[in-house]
């Protein structure tokens, strides 16, 4: 088994090595963001979305139908990530997406971070390093409706958005039987299994450098079988966003832990610069 492991892993690195070196559409939008926290945190991805436009009709609700398909290559100190989603848009409210990601990580000596830990328990006590040890893979299916009513009111004042997204995925682990678990770069301990995922956001835009402020509602249940002890975190946010006229848009989102009490309750401040060209 850890010989077939290896190999995925090595397959993980190939693939996201020769997606790097794909020549990009010029009839596509190309952008790059950085991501950050005070936990510390540091990632950069690097993505191209091409849009076909399609299902559109002469109606508010239709006019405006698409599919994207976005390839999005992700590196961190301590793993590499690549993702394909594929977002059609049947009506302006609804959203519904496939999509997946492969990825492997490493240890990264210097902050004494691990991209890939592995172990019998969900006790973080009882991990070991599986550095390039697999490879990550992940499907997922989501369905979002979304409303804006600066869609119905005239003014660039009264736009309140409001969307949620439902998600459903199975994500895993080659390095890993069934009962093991295991954490892929720091986002906590899961089994191969299926996890479910929703968003809910209200948020204010406004015609100002700093044009959305919203209030977000994450909620994740890991362990979905029958035989898997079920975890379902909580976290608020309030991102924060401020777009540019030369294509640079900067969001900071601090959040908190609903489902934990006293010191633990404070989660972490993301920020992400996004420029795009």
């Amino acid at each position: 088994m850890r010989r077939t492991t290896r190999i995925s892993a090595i397959l993980a690195i190939v693939v996201l090595s020769l997606v790097v070196a794909l020549p990009l559409s010029a009839e596509g939008v190309t952008s790059v963001k950085v991501l950050g926290s005070d936990i510390p945190e540091f990632k950069v991805e690097g993505a191209y979305t091409y849009t076909i436009d399609m299902l559109q009709g002469e109606g508010m609700l239709t006019q405006g139908n698409n599919l994207k398909v976005k390839t999005v290559l992700g590196v961190s100190p301590i793993a590499s990530t690549l993702s394909v989603d594929a977002v059609l848009t049947p009506l302006a409210v609804a959203e519904l997406s496939l999509g997946g990601a492969v990825g492997t990580g490493w240890d990264f000596s210097p902050l004494g971070n691990e991209g890939l830990r592995i172990g019998a328990s969900n006790d973080t006590d009882t991990y070991v390093s599986d550095s390039l040890g697999g490879a990550y893979l992940k499907a997922r299916a989501g369905a979002a409706l979304q409303f804006d009513t600066g869609a119905v009111f005239e003014g660039e004042w009264k736009s309140v958005l409001m969307r949620t997204y439902q998600e459903m995925s199975y994500q895993m682990y080659t390095g890993a039987d069934s009962d093991d678990w295991w954490e892929y770069e720091a986002s906590g301990a899961r089994t191969n299994d299926f996890e479910y995922r929703a968003e809910y956001v209200v948020g204010y835009r406004v015609p100002l450098v700093v044009n959305l402020v919203a209030l977000m509602l994450e909620v994740e249940t890991r362990g979905l079988t029958l035989d898997t002890p079920q975890d379902t975190t909580y976290v608020l946010g309030l991102p924060v966003n401020m777009s540019f006229d030369w294509g640079l848009d900067v969001t900071l989102i601090p959040q908190i832990n609903l489902h934990e009490e006293g010191a633990d309750i404070y989660k972490r401040v993301a920020a992400m610069a996004t420029y795009t060209f």
